[in-house]
């Protein structure tokens, strides 16, 4: 009976060692994918059996459902499954402001808004990009101001029809005109832009091409200087020379097309009588015949690969605690068998 009663005993004390180690922890749980955290930063990783803890949302988000459970509990060595899910705030619609609006990429957290002013108004300041951040959106409407072209450009040789005003607004325009006797080139009116400038670039005044100098060449068609917009010059070159370029050329805006030829001299040809020596080929022996000696066997060394077994995984805590069990049961039995001896 005594031996009964002892090995019971060793059964029940390594049943509760066994199970009741195995069901004691659960580690600490996460539900990332869920946009969730835990409420409290606990740096506890094991959880006993029975413990629960609390979720809530991340900055910027919130729950899908309101009423969702936010605890799970340990229950078996794993959580139960967690109610709560949260998804990404949103900050709303940013309204249109005064000459200008707003280009979104979306309006939840996270997202941006650039402000982009009318056409012929210009942001005031630094262009500030607004966030959807997780009270609503930060920062504050931008001003859009008109655009303001300051004085135009002067020009070489002329001047504004009219006098100069210290600024512009957008689309007002600005008249140039040449001195007598020059003729203007270009655009000879200009607008404010969007941009803050005038537009098209100013113009030239233009007072004519320079006499072209080039020695050994004379004038065969065209005109006499002063040479005007539109003016030609047709040059030959003298005895000795050949025309390299081309030898009819214009009075352009922007000076003579194509560019003024030149005249090169001719080269002078002069006979010269070669008289050639060949000289006669040696004669090379051949080299003699070189005998190829063996080749020594090759020995081939083969490393030898070890194989080192990787160091096991550390022993599981079940694992330790059923040695354990077997080891008391053992120990119970062979306790019940000297009992029985004895008797």
């Amino acid at each position: 009976m005594g031996c009964k009663v002892l090995c019971t005993s060793v059964a029940l004390l390594a049943y509760l060692m066994f199970f009741g180690h195995v069901r004691a922890e659960c580690t600490q749980p996460s539900f990332a994918s869920r946009n969730v955290v835990l409420s409290n930063h606990l740096s506890t990783q094991n959880f006993t059996n029975g413990s629960t803890v609390t979720f809530e949302c991340v900055i910027g988000h919130k729950p899908v459902d309101p009423k969702a459970s936010r605890s799970v509990t340990c229950e078996g060595n794993q959580w139960t499954s967690l109610e709560l899910s949260c998804t990404r705030k949103s900050c709303g619609s940013l309204a249109d402001f005064s000459h200008g609006r707003y280009d979104m990429t979306g309006n939840l957290f996270g997202d941006t808004a650039k402000p982009v002013c009318d056409k012929g108004y210009m942001l005031a300041g630094k262009e500030t990009t607004r966030t959807c951040r997780d009270q609503g959106w930060d920062g504050r409407d931008p001003l859009c101001e008109s655009v303001k072209c300051s004085a135009p450009p002067a020009i070489e040789n002329g001047q504004l029809v009219d006098e100069p005003l210290e600024s512009y607004n957008y689309l007002e325009a600005v008249s140039y005109r040449c001195n007598k006797g020059l003729n203007l080139i270009g655009a000879s009116t200009l607008h404010c832009s969007e941009d803050g400038t005038f537009k098209p670039d100013p113009p030239k005044c233009f007072d004519g091409c320079p006499t072209p100098i080039i020695p050994n060449a004379k004038r065969i068609g065209g005109k006499s200087p002063p040479y005007k917009l539109g003016n030609f010059i047709e040059y030959q070159c003298g005895d000795g020379y050949r025309l390299e370029g081309d030898g009819y050329i214009v009075c352009k805006a922007n000076g003579w097309s194509p560019e003024p030829p030149q005249c090169i001299v001719l080269p002078t040809t002069t006979t010269t009588t070669t008289t050639t020596t060949t000289p006669a080929t040696p004669t090379t022996p051949k080299p003699p015949k070189r005998t190829a000696l063996p080749t020594p066997p090759t020995t081939t060394t083969t490393p030898v690969t070890s194989t080192t077994p990787k160091p096991s995984e550390r022993t599981a805590p079940w694992v330790v605690a059923l040695i354990v069990v077997i080891v008391l049961i053992a120990v119970g039995v062979i306790i019940c068998l000297i009992v029985k001896r004895k008797r």
